[in-house]
């Protein structure tokens, strides 16, 4: 049974109750545009930002408008963009004058292909819109890393080089895994990056894709900035009592 469970089922928070600094980023994968804002319109202004691909793939400006009108302080455009670097910058360029607040990119594409990217939002949107870069993913384990990235260096090792490409071409976030933020945040030279990790599961919770997790209480300890609110929250029979759950387990009074 997981603790959510326990919880007196309700759809709503209280609307004065915003949290100063919220460590959650609500993504809303999978789901329906009416679903998306109706979970934005109960728990967005309780978020860093929510989180969108596909929707930004089937709907594009619009549910970004849409979003932010019901409630979204900032929308995270979760392209992971990976491409050549006049490419990366045309697309990350259109997703800032979209609307988009955060926009992530492969590490891996390289230190000019995130230059331009930044480049590019900078142009565009100034301080309005940032890059985040991926490092690797979390539904990646050991076995599936050596085999796309080598197999001479550790997962970490791999991580570690990849943020310090991110940090030189001045990106100013990094999204990695449970496994690796208490690395990352105790690196000297990487002092300042904001840490964002996705796939973390509380106890009793089913990991479903993810093979590098761990719980979001652990992550926050470790030095995370920031968490993703995933399916743990919008799969849940009540996604608000889930996700009073998940802000509890950190820290965060709503």
């Amino acid at each position: 049974m997981n603790q959510a469970s326990n919880a007196v089922a309700t759809d709503e928070l209280a609307p004065a109750a915003r949290y100063a600094e919220s460590k959650l980023c609500l993504a809303l994968d999978g789901l329906s545009l009416e679903r998306s804002l109706s979970l934005t319109s109960k728990l967005g202004e309780h978020c860093h930002a929510v989180k969108i691909h596909d929707l930004n793939d089937a709907e594009g400006p619009h549910a970004v408008k849409l979003l932010r009108k019901v409630g979204a302080k900032r929308i995270w455009v979760d392209a992971k963009l990976h491409d050549t670097k006049d490419t990366v910058a045309l697309r990350a360029g259109a997703l800032a004058r979209n609307g988009a607040n955060i926009i992530t990119v492969h590490a891996s594409g390289g230190i000019p292909m995130m230059k331009a990217a930044i480049d590019a939002v900078f142009t565009d949107c100034g301080p309005a819109a940032s890059i985040w870069a991926i490092t690797i993913l979390t539904s990646l384990d050991p076995k599936e890393i050596a085999s796309i990235y080598g197999a001479d260096r550790t997962p970490q090792q791999i991580v570690l080089d990849l943020a310090l490409m991110a940090k030189e071409a001045g990106v100013n976030g990094l999204v990695c895994s449970a496994k690796e933020v208490g690395m990352l945040s105790a690196h000297r030279d990487l002092l300042g990056m904001v840490l964002t990790v996705p796939g973390t599961r509380s106890a009793g919770i089913n990991l479903g894709q993810q093979k590098r997790s761990g719980t979001p209480a652990q992550a926050i300890a470790d030095g995370a900035r920031f968490l993703v609110a995933g399916t743990q929250v919008t799969k849940a029979e009540h996604p608000v009592v889930a996700f009073k759950a998940m802000a509890a387990e950190i820290g965060m009074q709503l």
